[in-house]
């Protein structure tokens, strides 16, 4: 998105790799954890979009009513 930052520019740069198997599997053991549960997160966020968007409408007409928890 940048323009300074060309495809080029980028294909030139070394990264630097993990040369040891136990490098990698540590990471992995670190980052598959948080990976899963980010991911959880996102279907979790589409389920309550889903609920949203299917509710919302029925609650702005009138369709169906919420019972207030204050008694009110």
């Amino acid at each position: 998105a940048y323009p300074a930052v060309r495809p080029e520019v980028i294909a030139q740069r070394q990264l630097p790799w993990p040369n040891s198997a136990d490098i990698t599997e540590a990471f992995h053991r670190f980052y598959s954890p948080r990976h899963e549960r980010s991911e959880q997160n996102r279907r979790e966020s589409r389920t309550f979009a889903a609920l949203r968007d299917t509710l919302l409408p029925k609650l702005l007409s009138g369709e169906i009513k919420v019972k207030s928890s204050s008694g009110v």
